[in-house]
């Protein structure tokens, strides 16, 4: 697919694992792939990504990609699942779609057995850990999935008139919670605070089997969320917008 060249590109992290499946990170949150595209680490948030797609931008970016894993909405999501949104949706209702083109190129060179189903990726201001509240929110927006970063970034994309794509992982299904532990004990810029999750977990001694079942649960959702990152990241390049 022709259009701009590959460093036009950046894609936006919220959290460092996420970055890594893309480039090694170093300490300042920024590099380069090989193909020249950017990588970004912007931390968690609608502001935090706001910021570093406007950082983005200032650099030379022409066209931004929301990065990283997302939370399942929908029923029939898997940890693991490619969610290569077609649209995006803030907290407001605004509604807004990818670009298609670009979306397309990036579907035909997906690896075999890869997916990528049209899904809608809603935005939320903070974690949805409970899945009564994941079901509600399915059932009022009709979004398949939520993340904190993804319509912030397109906001930022429609203003300066450059192309959007959100490609994103299921960490959580539909029907699976966050443990407290691991609510607590990452900071705003997406950094494994050691400190707080053991705090979170002493807090509540009659449920720490539980936290540390959760935690595992999450940290093999993790592993198949970070092996299609991983697989997708190596099918991205040349498929820039024209």
């Amino acid at each position: 697919m022709t259009g701009p060249a590959c460093d036009q590109v950046a894609y936006i992290a919220a959290l460092p694992g996420e970055a890594r499946a893309l480039a090694r990170l170093p300490a300042l949150g920024q590099a380069r792939r090989a193909d020249g595209s950017r990588v970004r680490l912007g931390g968690m948030g609608p502001e935090r990504a706001e910021a570093a797609a406007r950082a983005a931008i200032a650099d030379g970016a022409s066209a931004l990609v929301s990065w990283g894993v997302a939370a399942a909405l929908a029923p029939g999501l898997a940890a693991g699942d490619l969610l290569l949104a077609e649209k995006t949706r803030s907290a407001d209702g605004r509604v807004r779609a990818v670009d298609a083109a670009w979306r397309a190129a990036v579907v035909g060179r997906l690896p075999m057995g890869v997916a990528a189903p049209a899904v809608t990726v809603t935005e939320t201001h903070e974690m949805i850990a409970d899945p009564a509240a994941k079901q509600a929110l399915h059932a009022t927006t009709g979004a398949d999935a939520l993340d904190m970063e993804s319509a912030a970034i397109a906001r930022v994309a429609a203003e300066h008139g450059l192309a959007f794509l959100a490609i994103r992982v299921v960490l959580d299904d539909a029907s699976t919670g966050l443990p407290a532990a691991a609510r607590v004990a990452m900071d705003d810029a997406g950094h494994l605070q050691p400190l707080a999750l053991a705090r979170g977990l002493v807090r509540a001694p009659m449920a720490l089997h539980h936290q540390l079942r959760g935690l595992k649960q999450l940290a093999v959702a993790y592993r198949a969320a970070r092996i299609t990152l991983e697989r997708v990241a190596d099918a991205l390049t040349d498929t820039a917008p024209a």
